[in-house]
């Protein structure tokens, strides 16, 4: 681990994570936050999710992970099996632990449930060979400095029933990072903030 993954463990290790304040009337979901220590810079794995009929976050990017099943033990075990499914990567063999985020609220909008998600950060060095399954269109490294940078961010407008939005967001490359995963990064940018 080097310096902003060093970092990062030593915030989390003092982190309390924000109470949702209510349990989800939709369930739980985790997320999988891996970060490596790239060539040029420390990064962030992320996920382009497949276009797909009924899936209110089809086409976004997001970090591996989804809906907790009653065979999950606990949060964490989901976010394992979501990233072995959805990447064909283990975890439990090829990740180590950094701590986890406050839980993300699915239902900033009416037409959402709401459903909680956990984010669990994960250092990583040597991954396999990533095998997305079909929930998966891409597969990007974001590195950190990008998203640390506020200059980096610009306004996004979308329609929701019939009405023009707007909320902050990133384009890195050819990748629009916003939404639930925006608020994710920014609590872990957060921790990495002087």
């Amino acid at each position: 681990m080097r310096d902003l993954t060093q970092q990062l463990h030593r915030r989390l290790q003092g982190f309390v994570k924000q109470d949702a304040g209510f349990e989800p009337r939709s369930g739980r979901a985790a997320v999988a936050i891996m970060v490596r220590e790239g060539q040029e810079a420390t990064e962030l794995l992320m996920i382009r999710r497949a276009t797909r009929e009924g899936d209110p976050w089809s086409g976004h990017m997001g970090f591996p992970g989804g809906r907790r099943d009653p065979e999950d033990r606990s949060n964490f075990s989901c976010a394992l099996r979501e990233t072995e499914e959805e990447l064909g990567v283990d975890l439990s063999r090829w990740g180590a632990p950094l701590g986890e985020l406050s839980d993300v609220n699915t239902g900033w909008r009416k037409d959402r449930p709401e459903m909680l998600v956990t984010p669990f950060i994960f250092s990583v060095s040597e991954l396999p060979e990533l095998t997305p399954n079909d929930e998966v269109d891409d597969v990007v490294w974001v590195p950190l400095h990008f998203l640390m940078d506020e200059g980096n961010r610009e306004p996004l407008e979308w329609e929701w029933k019939g009405q023009k939005m707007e909320t902050d967001s990133y384009l890195y490359d050819c990748y629009r990072i916003w939404g639930l995963s925006l608020m994710m990064i920014d609590e872990m940018m957060g921790l990495l903030r002087p």
